[in-house]
């Protein structure tokens, strides 16, 4: 079987775009599809979506007022922005150009207005606000969607207080007020750390935290740990600069874990997680550098060094490596992704999906039009 691992911010598995097959609706119609968002905090939100030409789409102000999410229009009244204690993102009415946690993404679809309402694709909103398992019951004609942030103590994961000190201490707070050290990473942090967290089917649970800081926020430290009943198995910490990478998710099979510190990436196994596998990025990528991993495949990773940005396809059979930029981009936009340092260096190409053979990308250029390209491999 084939596994695929998408590293991506925010939650620890990336959603795909639902697609229902029913006619274009506009507004709340009374055959307009329900939903119902389970919250983190055990409660619900419920209303009605809209379909529009095969996309499912979420009323954004509406559940942004219901779950207290300060929202802000920019002077053209076209870009809304949401913010959270432990979340960031914008959208623009008519483009499929958003921003996530201080990364840009892609959309299925652009957000567009009806009435006084603002509607954003389901997969999107439902990954911003750290939900899971997207789905559309055709019995029922429901959307729903589970773990959405509820605007409760993000530190707090069944019944135990987590806290990451500024001496890089982790400590558990139990119900009792038992307090009591976890581990120590033994790395300073400088701003107030934001955790996520994450159950495989085994059990196990991983905790992301982050310290985004500086002046403007242009760095990140990512802290992990795998917990298995109540003990730290697994741990890795990294820092970035104008990055705003994740350093652990679960694989898209929720089998395995990727783990990495910049350095080295190791494939866990869950419920025990013992490592299956160890790579040395550096050798890979050819670079004294630090790097993310974005993709893990049967036959490839695709990894980004940190200062130059440029996403690169790793062959895991030969290690041969390709620079995606250099197959995907114009030339003008080659040269802009080597030499443009604002926001940072680097293209802006994401993988989205693989089918059979067929790898494909969203791109959105600094200098034109997002567009999506693909690529074909070759399976060992």
């Amino acid at each position: 079987m084939k596994r695929v691992y998408n590293l991506k911010i925010g939650a620890a598995v990336i959603v795909a775009a639902l697609l229902l097959t029913s006619q274009p609706l506009h507004g709340e119609a009374a055959s307009s599809p329900s939903y119902e968002l389970i919250l983190d905090s055990g409660g619900a939100i419920e209303g009605k979506a809209v379909i529009k030409k095969g996309i499912s789409y979420l009323p954004l102000q509406k559940i942004s007022k219901e779950l207290k999410i300060a929202t802000t229009w920019d002077k053209s009244g076209k870009k809304i922005t949401l913010v959270s204690p432990i979340m960031r993102f914008a959208v623009r009415l008519n483009s499929k150009q958003a921003t996530l946690n201080g990364k840009g993404t892609v959309l299925t679809a652009a957000p567009f207005k009806n009435g006084e309402e603002i509607y954003v694709p389901a997969s999107f909103l439902i990954t911003a606000l750290h939900g899971d398992g997207l789905k559309y019951d055709v019995s029922t004609k429901k959307l729903s969607a589970t773990g959405i942030y509820s605007g409760n103590d993000p530190s707090v994961y069944s019944g135990l207080k987590y806290e990451l000190d500024q001496e890089g201490q982790l400590f558990v707070t139990n119900a009792k007020g038992t307090k009591k050290q976890l581990y120590d990473f033994k790395e300073k942090t400088y701003s107030q750390p934001v955790y996520q967290f994450s159950k495989t089917d085994q059990g196990l649970i991983i905790l992301n935290i982050s310290d985004i800081y500086g002046e403007p926020m242009v760095n990140k430290k990512n802290f992990t740990v795998v917990i298995k009943n109540g003990a730290v198995i697994r741990q890795s910490h990294v820092s970035y600069f104008k990055r705003f990478e994740d350093n652990a998710v679960l694989s898209v099979d929720k089998k395995e874990i990727v783990l990495t510190d910049g350095e080295m990436l190791r494939i866990l196994e869950d419920g025990t997680g013992k490592i299956r596998e160890t790579y040395d990025l550096k050798k890979l990528g050819g670079e004294d550098e630090t790097y993310s991993v974005e993709v893990v495949d049967k036959e490839y990773l695709l990894i980004r060094p940190n200062q130059t940005g440029l996403l690169t396809y790793i062959d895991r059979k030969t290690g041969e490596r390709t620079l995606l930029y250099k197959k995907l981009l114009s030339e003008a936009d080659q040269e802009y992704a080597e030499m443009n340092d604002v926001p940072y260096y680097g293209d802006q190409i994401r993988f989205r999906e693989r089918k059979g053979n067929t790898l494909t990308f969203d791109v959105a250029p600094m200098t034109g039009a997002a567009f999506s390209k693909t690529i074909q491999i070759s399976p060992n």
